[in-house]
């Protein structure tokens, strides 16, 4: 399955049993889109300044800091 990060377009491929999480301020969570496609899910993010967007792997290791 693909993941993306939209509107940056950064991208992970991740197989059946792996997953990601993404940190955020709880303040912008309503912000968030999901669109769930045939082959992947974008997550379209608010614009930067909003909160510290953080992508984890299933360890709690940072993987890629978002803006």
């Amino acid at each position: 399955m693909r993941i993306t990060f939209e509107p940056l377009g950064i991208a992970f491929e991740l197989a059946v049993d792996e997953f990601i999480f993404l940190r955020v301020e709880q303040h912008v969570v309503t912000s968030i889109e999901i669109h769930v496609w045939p082959n992947g899910i974008a997550v379209w993010l608010p614009y930067p300044g909003d909160s510290d967007y953080v992508i984890l792997d299933s360890g709690g290791n940072e993987l890629n800091r978002l803006w």
